[in-house]
């Protein structure tokens, strides 16, 4: 079953990226060509990535239900994930070299293509950071390594799964810290972002529990998370505008346990009800469409942007105007990925998986030993 709250949570976080990313397609050409552009920094929107990570580990545990201590449970795990992360982004990646082809630009490497598409952490664009062809692919980078992590400790007991891989992450941060890593990929792992997923499978062992807070603690909570998010004390407004945030423990200080703190006000409840107000459901659809929303948003933009500036309408409308329009367009963008792409491929990919050859779960086994 979803969780309405979190879906609607993984909307606000997309468009939080989004929102970061449509000002950098409008304003720096603008500024490159002299011009003035009046950067929001009323949210740091580069936190939507942790709020992202947080639900990821609270989705992991919480879906994974029926396939811990399963026979073949690790091999069902890994086959959603790879079936719903790997098609989008690989057409993503496709388009981006196609594209960087028809421009004309320089063609990376087949080491940087390589490590791109299988999820390994790689310097690709040699500013010494460990980043994808495709720049967005840095978060799915560690997506990948959580989900692979998880997928070898699912075969345990769901308490016991949980322990192990937050043991085995706060290890790695902590050798991380204690001796200074030059590989890129244990570099890459070690970052203390990675404790945030641990933040977020805390809070779905809390709801399998059935541990709940009162109404006025939940608000507190999300009161709190937000205004830590308004007041920014990362000070991202004194950055770069294209400044990419550390993923060390002054990010997961400010932005991870904020996020944390916003979920647990969302989930920590004693039942979920699926609202019939408008703006839930829409926050719903576009929490489905989020990875969607994600991945293609920059495509959108860019294209967008090709327009808007060779068409000289920056001249004639507000650039705030500009900005505004790429995020519907995207929005839309996302949703109609989502519902004609991503969605029906998910589902065929993974109907193999249940009528085929596909391990049971624990459940599955005890329910046909009934029935013979």
């Amino acid at each position: 079953m979803q969780i309405v709250a979190i879906q609607n949570l993984r909307a606000i976080a997309a468009i939080s990226v989004s929102i970061g990313h449509a000002q950098a397609f409008i304003g720096v050409p603008m500024e490159r060509q002299g011009q003035v552009f009046g950067w929001s920094f009323l949210l740091p929107w580069g936190a939507g990535v942790d709020l992202f990570f947080v639900i990821s580990g609270f989705i992991m545990v919480y879906s994974s239900e029926r396939l811990f201590a399963a026979p073949g449970g690790a091999k069902i795990f890994a086959w959603r994930r790879l079936s719903r992360i790997v098609p989008l982004y690989w057409c993503a990646m496709v388009l981006l070299l196609i594209k960087m082809a028809a421009l004309h630009k320089p063609m990376p490497d087949a080491a940087s293509v390589v490590s791109s598409f299988f999820f390994i952490p790689w310097d690709t664009q040699g500013t010494g950071v460990p980043r994808p062809i495709y720049d967005l692919g840095w978060t799915l980078n560690y997506e990948m390594f959580f989900y692979s992590v998880f997928a070898l400790c699912v075969g345990l007991r769901r308490e016991m799964a949980v322990a192990l891989i937050a043991l085995c992450l706060s290890a790695l941060v902590l050798f991380g810290l204690v001796f200074p890593m030059h590989d890129p990929q244990l570099f890459f792992w070690s970052q203390p972002i990675v404790v945030e997923f641990v933040f977020g499978m805390g809070l779905a062992l809390l709801v399998r529990h059935g541990i709940a807070l009162p109404a006025p603690a939940r608000y507190a909570l999300i009161a709190a998370g937000a205004a830590a998010f308004f007041h920014d004390f990362l000070n991202t407004v004194a950055q770069p505008h294209l400044w990419l945030t550390p993923n060390d423990f002054l990010r997961v200080a400010g932005w991870g346990i904020p996020a944390a703190m916003i979920v647990a006000g969302c989930v920590l409840k004693r039942r979920e009800e699926l609202s019939a107000n408008v703006f839930m459901r829409a926050g719903k659809l576009l929490g489905d469409a989020s990875y969607a929303l994600y991945l293609c948003h920059p495509i959108v933009m860019s294209a967008f942007a090709i327009v808007w500036f060779g068409a000289d309408i920056n001249n004639r409308l507000p650039a705030y105007l500009g900005a505004g329009i790429s995020i519907v367009l995207a929005i839309i963008a996302a949703i109609l990925v989502y519902l004609w792409f991503e969605l029906p491929l998910t589902r065929f990919l993974q109907r193999g998986m249940r009528q085929g050859d596909a391990p049971r779960t624990a459940a599955d086994l005890k329910a046909a030993s009934q029935r013979a």
